[in-house]
């Protein structure tokens, strides 16, 4: 039997005018009908709408490295993706957007169906072919269709891309929710005819308000073996009210979990690439005249906003509602734009920036992060349980993990409690977090993890600053453990409903690149 438990922090929506509502939230605020129409025609095509992804980088403060990325996408980026929202909930427990889903929907034995021979492009999925391929009855909550029509993605956002895609026919949806699955998972761009512009047939919501959650734009599924016997997963950005967004999906072995698919793609900025450039910033320097004022010379970012403003700069959260519309008024479909900030909730951080070499980091470390590597995410996982000894702004030595340590292994995921993130995230107090010591975080590198799991921030200002509220550090322990090949994840919520020092963990980071930090959806898995 499988205990699953969600890790994963909720943040709120900020209503414009209030840029940190993440942090002091306006409690049950929902965005409004949309005021956004997006209008699609053959010079701005639904591709370009939803394939939008954009960013930029600000430093918080003056500290080099203290970089946080800013990013705007869509409900239905150009990468593996989900789409929920259910208004007509018969049961009041049960899921209204992405961000109510429970742990137990997400995670489960799955069934795979081959349809690559039946289902070509512009083809439909029908309830015979389904009834056919799965002798009768799909017996598993989580439904997986290989088309293989992935395998055609172009590298850019493409409308043809869209218009090709297998659907699925009304018929067919009506027959999956007679089986009563809660995931429908599929290879093809987009299962809704609407989307592909064949028909006006509303599948997503059918699927949605019958508490089917709809994942599409897989990848990797000719790679996924009989022993990959758990599917998992995540969105990134379970920000409350949104109903879709990026998603990152691993199929595991949980007998060996670092064997494990990654059946996601990955997401780029469109339209405007990023310059091709090995690493984010070059040495600076200045283009100012001696008669002209100089500036800091800051490598990749120009903008400096307020170390004071943290909370707000590094993890607000925002939901813009859009409708988009043909050229005859015809609706297509409703989305959401979604802007973040790396830091939004649960997030992952790994050594990519490096300012001036004042970490010290390899090169061939800032290389190997361009993306988070897939390698780190997945794994055994072991907890060490502080709750009981370490408080508020109090240091972590290495004599409270070596006290703790119930048998650290080389090669877990080191996962520390002490239930900061529970009680204090929501009263706007970075500050208040506890952090590692150098000896401490020593003491985990000695050890040999593979990623570093906190339910807090591993970077405790130095010193105790005169406001809890302002947190000044200049990042050492971050990029000791960075340059070391360990990543960060920070903030992460609930893990008092453990109940095993050992388990699985699934770390389901946004598969972006060319970014310091990533928002991450973190699952753990208990076996009794």
């Amino acid at each position: 039997m499988y205990r699953i438990i969600d890790l994963t922090f909720r943040p709120y929506p900020a209503p414009l005018g209030n840029g940190d509502a993440l942090m002091r939230p306006a409690y049950g605020y929902i965005p409004g009908a949309p005021i956004l129409y997006e209008p699609i025609s053959e010079h701005r095509t639904i591709a370009d709408i939803l394939g939008y992804y954009d960013t930029t980088h600000v430093m918080s403060g003056v500290q080099p490295g203290e970089i946080f990325t800013k990013g705007t996408l869509t409900t239905k980026p150009y990468a593996t993706y989900v789409t929920y929202y259910n208004p007509e909930q018969k049961d009041p427990w049960e899921p209204k957007y992405i961000s109510d889903i429970p742990a137990t929907d997400l995670v489960g034995e799955y069934t795979l169906l081959d349809l690559r021979e039946k289902v070509k492009p512009t083809g439909e999925i029908t309830a015979r072919l389904l009834k056919e391929s799965s002798n009768g009855g799909i017996k598993t909550r989580i439904l997986i269709i290989r088309t293989d029509y992935s395998k055609r993605r172009p590298p850019r956002p493409n409308p043809k891309y869209f218009q090709e895609s297998p659907v699925l026919s009304m018929e067919a949806a009506e027959w999956l929710v007679s089986q009563g699955i809660r995931i429908l998972a599929s290879d093809v761009r987009t299962l809704d005819p609407r989307y592909a512009s064949r028909s006006t047939e509303d599948i997503y919501g059918y699927l949605n308000r019958n508490g089917i959650l709809v994942v599409e734009d897989l990848a990797n599924l000719d790679v996924v073996e009989e022993h990959h016997d758990l599917f998992f997963v995540g969105f990134p950005l379970p920000i409350k009210t949104a109903i879709g967004g990026p998603a990152r999906v691993f199929a595991v072995n949980m007998k060996n979990p670092t064997d494990f698919v990654d059946c996601s793609h990955t997401l780029d900025v469109y339209p405007d690439p990023i310059p091709d450039y090995d690493l984010p910033f070059i040495p600076p320097k200045t283009t100012r005249k001696l008669n002209e004022i100089g500036d800091y010379p800051n490598p990749l970012p120009g903008r400096i906003e307020p170390r004071e403003q943290q909370g707000t700069t590094s993890k607000t959260a925002r939901l813009t509602p859009f409708r988009m519309i043909d050229t005859a008024g015809n609706i297509i479909g409703d989305d959401m734009y979604i802007e973040y900030g790396h830091g939004t909730g649960t997030h992952i951080e790994a050594a990519f920036f490096d300012p001036w070499g004042r970490h010290a980091v390899p090169e061939e470390i800032l290389r190997r992060y361009v993306r988070i590597p897939a390698d780190r995410l997945v794994g055994e996982a072991c907890l060490l349980d502080l709750s009981g000894s370490v408080g508020p702004l109090q240091q972590i030595d290495s004599m409270h993990l070596r006290e703790a340590d119930p048998g650290l292994r080389q090669g877990d995921i080191a996962v520390i409690r002490v239930d900061i993130t529970d009680w204090y995230f929501y009263g706007s107090n970075p500050g208040m977090t506890p952090g590692l010591s150098p000896d401490a975080a020593m003491y985990l590198v000695e050890k040999g993890i593979r990623c570093l799991v906190l339910d807090f921030a591993v970077e405790r200002t130095d010193p105790i600053p005169s406001s809890p509220i302002i947190k000044y550090t200049p990042n050492k322990i971050h990029y000791f453990l960075h340059k070391n090949d360990v990543p960060i994840v920070e903030w992460a919520v609930n893990l008092k409903l453990l109940r095993k020092t050992r388990f699985v963990l699934a770390i389901m980071a946004l598969p972006a690149s060319h970014q310091g930090g990533f928002p991450a959806h973190v699952i753990a898995v208990e076996k009794w």
